[in-house]
């Protein structure tokens, strides 16, 4: 961010100071331009004042005053009569065709045009003329080849000088936009290193208290940014603990009632062998409730485990090879439940490894395989195929059973939440215990309708990289 800053201020900055020097480097020019042509004038006037003064016996000091001008000044020049014959002339060549035509141009009472600017890059020379005689009698011109080097070097220095401002001043504003922009941002910096953080940790990330910490000077920034900066941290911290307390309630109320759960269970299978006829079917109705129950504290606590944030480690599994094992595992079930179950040919070439606690793989293709078992139906097929790309591990488990309505699809990794075509028993957990396995080590859960009828679960997980880190 500090450097997007910095980049804006540099960019408004060099638009105002090329705003003012672009034009001060034309105003030079001009105003040389302005002094070039008026001593060139004066010049020519000058010699057609002369000539108007001097009859053809003047003619010598005429010739003698255009030497002198040339051997002075370096310049050209020539003096002509009304006729357009040379009455003297010296370094110029007046068989040019543009001295020809400055000269039919003075003879017509028409002065020469001068340079309106004046740039390094401008005509080494340029002709000034001027008539000679006044009001409408003209008896003669003066061509003079005046030479612009002096001008342009002029110029040239000028420029140079203005660009070598310009760039002491762009210097000295990056030095003032750097520590301004620091100043400014780096208590935002703060705050978004703050914020990924604070995200990391309800996803892949390190747990908080392990994270390093984000060293902030309260001194530092403007005041509204340092307010804002001790706001989140604050509603961070009350976040976070909330959190943590939700998970330590949900863990401890689990753990809490696992034992009384196991003690009431073998009270009722004790008592079960002294259980009259007549209270058989109540007696097996409150075992299958204390068994759903039990299953519900045995997911909660799953869950629980799945929402701490861990430590990443360098853990990988070959997800083909689990798979493979837990179709195998999942296939008197499936057949019992009247499913058919084709499993895609994947690529022996391919590098099938994600960064995965093969553990956690187990857990979630459980689920997934137990849901298709329950809720697809006798006669339903289940589609399983494991393909690899260069982020992923992608498993896709898809069926052609009753599937979930698509206002449901959202709500379907919710926890507790049950689809309105499912039957039978279970908790609801199971895929909210998939997601937030997969969130953990950086995957993602994708759940989409099968047409014409079904449910397509997709896991992606992330590839195994050889250096240590996720690819």
């Amino acid at each position: 961010m500090r450097r997007r800053v910095l980049v804006v201020l540099m960019i408004y900055s060099t638009v105002v100071v090329l705003s003012l020097s672009v034009p001060l480097g034309f105003l030079l020019g001009r105003e040389r331009a302005q002094r070039f042509g008026e001593n060139r004038a004066a010049a020519a006037t000058y010699f057609a004042e002369l000539s108007s003064r001097e009859d053809e016996s003047g003619d010598a000091r005429i010739r003698e005053s255009v030497q002198r001008y040339n051997s002075v000044y370096g310049e050209g020049i020539v003096v002509v009569d009304r006729t357009g014959e040379i009455r003297a002339a010296s370094g110029l060549d007046t068989t040019r065709p543009d001295v020809q035509q400055a000269v039919a141009g003075a003879l017509r009472n028409q002065r020469g045009r001068l340079l309106s600017s004046v740039t390094p890059w401008s005509p080494s020379s340029v002709l000034v003329a001027a008539p000679v005689g006044g009001g409408t009698q003209v008896d003669g011109a003066v061509v003079i080849a005046a030479s612009t080097d002096a001008a342009r070097r002029d110029v040239a220095v000028g420029w140079t000088v203005v660009a070598a401002g310009a760039v002491l001043i762009l210097a000295t504003v990056a030095v003032i936009a750097a520590a301004l922009s620091r100043w400014v941002v780096r208590p935002l910096t703060a705050l978004s290193m703050r914020v990924t953080s604070f995200g990391s940790a309800f996803h892949d990330g390190p747990p908080l208290d392990d994270a390093p910490p984000v060293e902030t000077d309260v001194h530092v920034g403007p005041p509204e940014v340092r307010a804002l900066s001790r706001a989140f941290d604050a509603m961070a911290e009350n976040v976070e603990n909330a959190t943590a307390a939700q998970r330590r309630l949900v863990a401890d109320t689990a753990h809490a009632l696992r034992n009384p759960l196991a003690a009431l269970r073998i009270r009722l299978d004790v008592l079960g062998m002294r259980v009259p006829e007549s209270a058989i079917e109540a007696h097996l109705r409150t075992t299958l409730e204390v068994d759903r129950l039990d299953s519900v504290v045995e997911d909660l606590l799953v869950l629980a485990a799945a929402e701490t944030p861990t430590l990443r480690r360098n853990i990988e599994c070959d997800v083909r090879f689990v798979l493979a094992d837990r179709v195998q595992f999942w296939s008197s079930a499936t057949t019992v439940a009247g499913l058919t179950v084709h499993v895609a040919d994947s690529d022996p070439a391919a590098d099938y490894r994600a960064e995965i606690p093969e553990e956690d793989l187990v857990r979630m293709l459980d689920a997934i395989l137990s849901n298709a078992t329950k809720y697809a139906g006798p006669g339903a097929d289940v589609d399983i195929e494991c393909r690899a790309d260069a982020d992923h591990v992608t498993v896709s488990i898809a069926d052609t059973g009753p599937g979930v309505i698509a206002g449901e699809l959202p709500m379907i990794v919710d926890r507790f939440f049950r689809a309105s075509s499912a039957h039978g028993v279970g908790t609801g957990l199971g895929l909210a215990i998939v997601h937030a396995l997969i969130e953990r080590v950086g995957g993602r859960l994708e759940v989409d309708a099968r047409r014409p009828s079904g449910l397509i679960v997709r896991l992606l997980l992330p590839r195994h990289d050889e250096t240590g880190s996720l690819s």
